[in-house]
């Protein structure tokens, strides 16, 4: 199947989807509900596996606010079924704060296929991340269709956080009294230098120092600008990048030896 006649079918799929959805809303909005409430939310609890499927290939997972009288936050991948819980006079649940974020889901996900921004016009290659906590805050930013700049701020975080926790507390008190210095490159001359290092990646001092330019490049180069600007212009090639840099990184900070009496 080329691309363009599968966003073609997705778009009926997910235009279909709405329409029906629509539909159960004027319904369940109605001064008196008829038998066709409950046809309208079975056929659409049937069809939303697969729509709920799309729409996170298409805009990824997220959290969205369902406002109204019942405010909560709410997963994508949880939005459309929760939402179809609701208007009946036997559920508690309350429908009327779910029609706008599922319409707006949808008309996302509609709209990227529109723009031609799914599906992708060439694969994109497969990122193995093997630290657990850099692939559980980045991995959802990477599959997002824009804004990759949160990204390398989020991965630039997660490396400084894992530097910073490395050392026990007392160590750190003591080498950095104060916690507003406790970051960026002051961080890394203090923990990494080559140098007596609280965080030794190599007995040999010539690695040692390697390591330590590295870390001052990724928190110069990366780190402090990214903190600082947003950059709507970043690739994801640039972002993808970034975190299996960052992986390999956070491996060498937990494999290193920790000298406590610096």
């Amino acid at each position: 199947m080329d691309e363009l006649t599968q966003a073609q079918q997705v778009k009926d799929i997910l235009e279909s989807f709405l329409k029906l959805f629509n539909e159960y809303a004027d319904e369940v909005f109605g001064e008196r509900r008829t038998d066709r409430l409950d046809n309208y939310r079975t056929e659409l609890q049937k069809l939303e596996p697969q729509v709920t499927r799309l729409v996170l290939e298409i805009v990824g997972d997220g959290v969205v606010s369902t406002g109204g009288g019942i405010s909560q936050a709410i997963s994508h991948k949880d939005l459309l079924l929760t939402a179809l819980m609701g208007g009946s006079n036997e559920m508690k649940h309350n429908f009327y704060s779910f029609k706008a974020p599922v319409t707006a889901l949808l008309n996302k996900a509609l709209g990227t296929i529109q723009a031609g921004i799914w599906p992708p016009k060439e694969p994109k290659p497969i990122l193995i991340i093997n630290d657990d906590e850099l692939r559980s805050r980045c991995l959802d930013l990477l599959k997002a269709p824009t804004a990759y700049d949160r990204v390398i701020r989020e991965a630039t975080t997660i490396l400084e956080d894992r530097i910073r926790r490395k050392p026990s507390h007392a160590t750190l008190a003591r080498l950095i009294p104060q916690a507003n210095d406790q970051t960026g490159e002051n961080l890394v001359n203090k923990l990494l230098s080559p140098d007596n290092p609280v965080l030794a990646v190599s007995s040999e001092r010539q690695k040692q120092a390697a390591f330590h330019r590295i870390m001052l490049g990724v928190f110069s180069y990366l780190r402090n600008p990214y903190h600082h600007t947003l950059d709507s212009l970043t690739e994801w090639s640039w972002a993808w990048s970034t975190v299996g840099l960052i992986d390999r990184l956070l491996a060498e900070i937990e494999s290193c030896s920790v000298n406590e009496r610096i």
